[in-house]
This record gives structure tokens, sequence and C-alpha cells, in this order.
């Protein structure tokens, strides 16, 4: 796949398009997901306009849940505005549609994680978190003996932090 200028430009301007409209920090697995499989891009360009957006400005980075997740920053919002015209509607569509069909998994993404690090003594610390939009609902860190029981907890509290959560401040309003 021989990409022009065009496509280079096109291609940044739909991250851009993508993180603006998601309203969350989106990660690399769902990004990736939708520009690869519609072809926009191959991997190789993907990262490397990754990182220019991140070197230039336009999107940031953070790590949660050894995740990397990318926002588009306020001058990124800008860039979008003054070059979103060269965005082809058609583009703009398939985004907004991806966005539509998957907003459930990507704001569960986003809004419940969970890890866990390795302590110098061989125990394990669980981090647990709930958000609201960008308000933390509960914060839970755990120490546990075990990688076995770490991961465990973890999966768990992606599967039922809702119902631990409506438990635990059920228990705590007796």
């Amino acid at each position: 796949m021989k990409e022009t200028n065009y496509d280079l430009s096109v291609n940044k301007l739909i991250i851009l398009f993508m993180l603006d409209k998601i309203h969350l920090p989106m990660s690399y697995t769902y990004l990736s997901e939708f520009i690869l499989n519609h072809e926009y891009t191959n991997y190789f360009s993907l990262q490397y306009y990754l990182s220019e957006l991140v070197e230039t400005k336009l999107v940031i980075t953070e790590n949660m849940s050894h995740t990397t997740r990318y926002s588009i920053t306020e001058q990124g919002k800008k860039t979008l505005e003054y070059f979103e015209n060269r965005v082809p509607d058609s583009m703009k569509e398939s985004v907004m549609n991806y966005l539509e069909n998957n907003k459930i998994e990507l704001k569960k993404e986003y809004e419940i994680t969970a890890d866990y690090t390795p302590e110098k003594n061989g125990d394990y610390t669980v981090h647990c978190l709930a958000k609201d939009k960008k308000n933390t609902l509960i914060e839970i860190k755990i120490m546990t003996l075990s990688k076995k029981h770490a991961v465990k907890i973890c999966d768990n509290w992606k599967k039922n932090s809702h119902t631990i959560y409506g438990n635990l401040l059920s228990n705590l309003m007796k």
C-alpha cells in the first residue's frame, strides 16, 4: 500500500476525528481495529501517525490498566476544526457508525479498569476502579498473596463491578 501525502494527512485527521467524537481516552486496540479493518492504512503507518500526533501535541497519551489510551488535545481540536473539511463524509460516517455500534464496550473499557502490580515481598497489589464519565465512583486497592488471586480479582471486577459496587454501598449504608 503506497500512501500519498493526502492519505497521510487524511489518516491523521481521521484519528483526530475519532478521538474528538468519542469524548473519552481511547485505547490503541479500538483505534487500530477501526482504521485497519477499514483498510485506511497499515499497522506500521498507524504507529507512525500516532507517534507524530503525540510528538506534535495534537494527541496525548495516558497509561491505564497496562493500556495506552489516546486523547485529543485542545490544539488537536483546533487543528481538526481547521482541516476537518478534508475528511470525506463517507469516512466521517464510518467513524460515527463504529463509535455508535461500540459505545458500550468503549465506555466500559474506560470506566471499569483493574490491574495488578507485583510487590517486592512477593504479594500483589490489585487496583480496581469504576468511573462515571470523568468522576471516580469507587477505587479499591487490595493486597493478595498470589498472581492467581490478583488475576481472578481483576477479572471479577471487570465482569461484576456494578454488583460489587452496589453491594458495598448497600452494606456501608446499613
